[in-house]
């Protein structure tokens, strides 16, 4: 088991890695794109990317101290290190929103925009491809493993996805504004950017929200809970579950449980049931980490 969670958290370095290079090339490419094409949207979607490299980087050492192995000060691992990184992306992103519309709006109320260029068409349109590209391919990867802080550093990708999206569509309709002499549309750039600060913002609430469940040790609802007591129940010797006791550190499952046993049983038949229902606990739902039983008499 080890050895596999070893395994799976290396490769997702290497695709966190590969994110990083991909980001500072996007990102150089697109604020190069910005200030030579004249477009504001462009600018604050590269401010965006360059919020991406950052937290990617955080995740990565997330990652690189989540797979450390307990010791005697951390008995429980060192798990609770990737919400802590997920919510450092949450809070970045929350300030380059900040940061872009704050430049946005200056610049509407000055008007001191320029009609954009079509280099700042194409930056969009790679962006989008290949922001898409790395969305999926992190999600999936970090969903396999359970990675809290992939998973989000995902959402971040899509989120400049989305915001490229945007950009696309704003510069292409001050493009056109200009050109068909349409003076209104010619705000379409800026007010771009507004709508993609805005999208950037409801991902970092998202990301700040999920790292908290995470940091509170919430517990994993409902049907996990049910699942956890029906998977002990079909164990030969338990007549009941008294309670069951869960939370989640980092992306591992720690659980706690009482079963009632017949009360003749000894102390050795009793510790045998107990570890038969941690080890079926283990086998059956992957991200459990540990499991304390507590045995009970019951007539």
């Amino acid at each position: 088991m080890d050895n596999l969670q070893g395994a799976d958290y290396k490769k997702g370095e290497i695709i966190t890695i590969a994110c990083i290079i991909i980001n500072v090339a996007l990102t150089i490419f697109k604020l190069f794109a910005g200030l030579a094409g004249n477009s504001k949207a462009m600018i604050s979607d590269a401010l965006h990317s360059f919020s991406d490299i950052v937290a990617t980087v955080v995740v990565l050492i997330g990652i690189k101290i989540a797979k450390k192995p307990v010791d005697s000060e951390h008995p429980y691992g060192h798990g609770k290190t990737e919400p802590i990184a997920a919510a450092f992306v949450g809070i970045t992103l929350a300030f380059a929103t900040f940061a872009i519309i704050k430049g946005i709006i200056e610049s509407i109320i000055n008007h001191s925009f320029i009609t954009p260029s079509y280099i700042a068409v194409i930056a969009a349109l790679v962006s989008i491809v290949v922001k898409e590209a790395m969305y999926r391919i992190t999600y999936s990867e970090g969903k396999r493993i359970n990675s809290i802080s992939m998973m989000a550093n995902a959402h971040e990708h899509r989120s400049d996805a989305f915001s490229s999206i945007g950009t696309f569509l704003g510069i292409t309709g001050s493009i056109a504004g200009s050109r068909l002499d349409i003076p209104f549309l010619e705000y379409l750039d800026p007010l771009a950017g507004i709508i993609v600060a805005s999208l950037i913002f409801k991902t970092a609430f998202d990301i700040l929200k999920h790292s908290m469940k995470g940091l509170m040790d919430s517990s994993p609802g409902t049907e996990k809970i049910n699942s956890i007591k029906d998977t002990v129940m079909n164990i030969e010797g338990v007549i009941s579950v008294s309670w069951v006791k869960a939370r989640y550190i980092g992306r591992h499952l720690f659980v706690d449980i009482g079963i009632g046993v017949a009360p003749f049983l000894t102390v050795e038949e009793g510790h045998d049931i107990a570890a038969l229902a941690k080890e079926r606990l283990m086998q059956n739902i992957k991200e459990i980490a540990e499991v304390l039983v507590h045995v009970d008499p019951v007539n």
